[in-house]
């Protein structure tokens, strides 16, 4: 006798849910290749981060495993961390320069 849970996580909100994470990170991938400012490819490098969170939570659900949940949760404090420090260097960069352009700093060394 199988679970309710069990055929809704393998039945098509399994693939609805792959899809939904599938999207995500074709969108985060799009905007950080496509855009040239750095604050759309932190945001892109955002949704590619959490399309990964959400495939590791559905991944530990189909398993019945807590696992992924946990390293989700870790993935979600290096995200933070990462928004953080990003944000401060796109700060004084454009203290430094008054654009948030990638082509202006192609030509900055050091």
């Amino acid at each position: 006798m199988s679970s309710p849970l069990g055929e809704f996580v393998t039945g098509f909100g399994g693939f609805f849910t792959l899809a939904i994470v599938f999207v995500l990170f074709l969108i985060g991938a799009a905007t950080f290749i496509l855009r040239r400012t750095l604050l759309h490819m932190l945001m892109g490098v955002e949704l590619m981060l959490n399309a990964v969170n959400l495939n590791l939570v559905y991944f530990a659900r189909l398993h019945l495993n807590i696992d992924g949940q946990i390293m989700s949760l870790m993935v979600f404090v290096v995200a933070a961390c990462e928004v953080a420090v990003g944000i401060a260097i796109i700060v004084r960069l454009f203290k430094r320069t008054g654009t948030i352009g990638v082509e202006t700093y192609s030509e900055e060394r050091g």
